[in-house]
């Protein structure tokens, strides 16, 4: 069957972000397209751009900062269950987010990401109940865990791992059974045709869209579409994967965990719960000392990056702190130790931009909590579309894109 060429707004864009706000647009009866290629099958042959969400586990909590990013996850959160029992995806599963950090700076006044205060006051200020544990608690409520002497934690106990393919799948499936169309192709191409736009795709189909909405995440300047470079940079970032034989045998929260010993910080990353991937085994996922050591800028860059498949320098220091972290029979049985290549990005104002680019050209990118928040996200950003105009209790100022 044809599909229609001209529609209300067209996404590009199908990850997390993307997909939810193509759903939020076709649940309010408008006429949406969106457009993003299915996953690659591989990195050794990769053209193209790619997306930090072909993973299988991200954490779902509210102990972030500042605080907006907190009352974003939140509302995202609580629509889990309900796009779960829509679509019948299973996305979610409990656990304990730990967030372990020094518990003194020697007098000197925490940065806003090392502060346990402000985040349990995040936490608390939108909702969720959480606990501050000394480091003689923290030893005492997780006698499993080795952390470095010195060291407190804030807890949140109702915390999930979101699995953020499950959740794209989730939001694609509903926006298509509201009515959207999804089309796995790529826009090269945003031209002015009209009072709309006209998108064109690699493989030559092109369609038209009153509004467009670009939600390209980490490659969203390397794709070119905008009229200007936004304020954000993009990193090549690498996951290291470390097999577990038995998950049942590894008591292992998910963590947030800043590593310090005097001035230096050893390390500073996601320790995450063992997690079961397309390859039927079982993984302790990792990230941190080159999450933001890779700067990449165009297209044939990220996929050069990609290409390598990610950097084994990261493989030894992880394979460290597990064993620092966890009883030695515990890393006795560690198996394979392998690393994935993933994309990451910050904008300059520490907020998600969901801004007008140009009329009727719109574009929202997040960062590193795209995935907790994307729904929340999507909803805000469908709103915007649909009317041409803000209308949500958080000040539109906050998400007002900077541009280079």
């Amino acid at each position: 069957m044809q599909q229609p060429t001209g529609f209300d707004v067209a996404v590009v864009g199908a990850g997390p972000i993307g997909a939810a706000t193509a759903r939020h647009l076709a649940d309010q009866g408008a006429h949406v397209l969106i457009v993003g290629p299915a996953e690659p099958p591989d990195y050794a042959g990769h053209d193209g751009v790619w997306s930090g969400h072909y993973d299988q586990g991200r954490l779902g909590h509210i102990l972030e900062v500042p605080l907006v990013a907190s009352l974003l996850a939140a509302r995202s959160i609580r629509r889990f269950g309900e796009l779960t029992e829509r679509t019948g995806v299973e996305f979610t599963h409990p656990v304990h987010s730990l967030a372990v950090m020094p518990a003194a700076l020697d007098g000197r006044e925490p940065s806003e990401w090392f502060d346990l205060g402000r985040l349990k006051r995040n936490a608390e200020d939108v909702g969720h109940p959480v606990e501050h544990l000394s480091a003689a608690r923290l030893r005492d409520r997780y006698p499993g865990l080795t952390f470095e002497p010195g060291h407190e934690c804030v807890v949140q106990r109702d915390a999930l791992i979101v699995n953020p393919r499950g959740l794209t799948a989730a939001e694609l499936t509903a926006a298509t059974a509201a009515g959207a169309t999804l089309v796995r192709d790529e826009i090269t191409a945003i031209t002015a045709e009209g009072p709309g736009r006209r998108l064109t795709a690699r493989s030559g189909s092109s369609w038209t869209a009153n509004t467009v909405v670009v939600a390209t995440g980490a490659s969203t300047n390397a794709g070119g579409l905008l009229p200007r470079r936004l304020a954000m940079d993009t990193f090549g970032a690498t996951v290291v994967l470390v097999e577990v034989p038995d998950p049942a045998a590894v008591e292992l929260p998910a963590i947030m965990y800043f590593k310090q010993r005097g001035q230096k910080l050893l390390y500073g990353g996601i320790v995450m719960s063992p997690l079961r991937y397309p390859d039927g085994r079982w993984y302790i996922k990792c990230s941190g000392d080159s999450l933001l050591g890779n700067p990449l800028t165009t297209r044939d860059e990220i996929s050069a990056w990609v290409r390598t498949g990610g950097s084994t320098d990261d493989i030894a220091p992880t394979l460290t702190l597990l064993r620092e972290l966890l009883p030695a029979e515990t890393a006795a049985a560690f198996g394979q130790a392998r690393v994935r290549p993933c994309l990451v990005s910050s904008n300059h104002t520490g907020h998600p931009y969901i801004d007008h680019a140009d009329e009727n050209l719109i574009v929202v990118v997040e960062g590193e909590r795209g995935v907790m928040a994307a729904d929340e996200l999507g909803r805000l950003t469908a709103s915007l579309a649909s009317t041409g105009r803000w209308s949500d209790g958080i000040p539109h100022q906050l998400f007002q894109a900077e541009w280079l």
